[in-house]
């Protein structure tokens, strides 16, 4: 398996971090994960975007050459050398740096890993079922907007969902209101309006929740940016849930509620 390297084709195998790395002693840095179909990232525009904007609030320079066409000729050679037609891709920036929690400086290094993915975006057979973790809040801070490598909230979600024997479980920002699932953004669908967490309520400013508001909004549906509390996710019709790498999930249950799926399916249908 080859990985990109700041441009350089390595052996996945290979070292190439020392224990004095910021990534092995901070996780100062962030990443980002993109859905390759047919050798081509899906929606990178969007992904691009929110490197940039992730770069600048965590003051990790880039290489002037690193635009979008450079990272969309990375994954293509990766995907070649690979063998992988259909991939889902992580690429992590670090600040490449020495220094203890102040840097000497903020120059930046990346990482392209590759693991070879279904192709298209299919809607799950079976709804998912939630769970609730609330024992690590979201921050009401930018850093909620972005991924992290310091990742440990999501970690720890990652386990009580394991041992509430759910697909994933509800986080809560500071004033414990709905704000996404550990691994996806949320929706949910009432009468005929569909709602997510605005940003004002720190969710993760995921690129399928992006695509799905604006498509949303292109085909005259009502959809709405706003405060969701956890009684109005109980009294929900339907929820469904979104990320870059599955499209959209539907959810069958939360808390002992069960939801339907066929504005689901049928709006999964006009999106994908």
């Amino acid at each position: 398996m080859l990985i990109s390297f700041n441009g350089v084709l390595t052996d996945a195998d290979d070292k190439i971090f020392s224990s004095h790395s910021r990534i092995y002693k901070y996780g100062d840095g962030f990443f980002e994960s993109i859905k390759i179909i047919n050798r081509e990232p899906q929606l990178f525009d969007l992904h691009y975007s929110r490197i940039l904007r992730a770069a600048k609030l965590f003051k990790i320079l880039l290489s002037e050459k690193w635009t979008q066409t450079y990272f969309v000729e990375q994954l293509n050679l990766l995907c070649l050398k690979n063998g992988f037609i259909n991939a889902r891709c992580r690429i992590t920036f670090y600040r490449d740096a020495q220094g203890f929690y102040t840097p000497n400086t903020n120059k930046g290094g990346f990482l392209i890993e590759l693991s070879e993915d279904n192709g298209v975006y299919r809607l799950n057979d079976k709804g998912l079922t939630l769970g609730a973790y609330g024992q690590i809040l979201k921050p009401s801070n930018f850093v909620s907007f972005f991924k992290p490598l310091s990742a440990i909230n999501y970690v720890m979600a990652g386990i009580a969902a394991t041992e509430q024997n759910c697909d994933s479980v509800v986080l809560f920002n500071e004033s414990n209101r709905v704000c996404e699932v550990h691994n996806a953004s949320i929706f949910i669908i009432r009468d005929e309006e569909i709602l997510t967490p605005s940003l004002g309520e720190y969710c993760l400013d995921g690129v399928m929740r992006q695509h799905i508001i604006t498509r949303c909004k292109a085909l005259n549906k009502e959809i709405y940016e706003v405060a969701i509390t956890e009684e109005e996710l109980l009294m929900a019709d339907e929820v469904f849930i979104s990320n870059a790498s599955k499209g959209m999930q539907w959810v069958e249950s939360y808390g002992g509620k069960f939801y339907g799926f066929d504005r689901v399916q049928q709006l999964f249908s006009e999106l994908f």
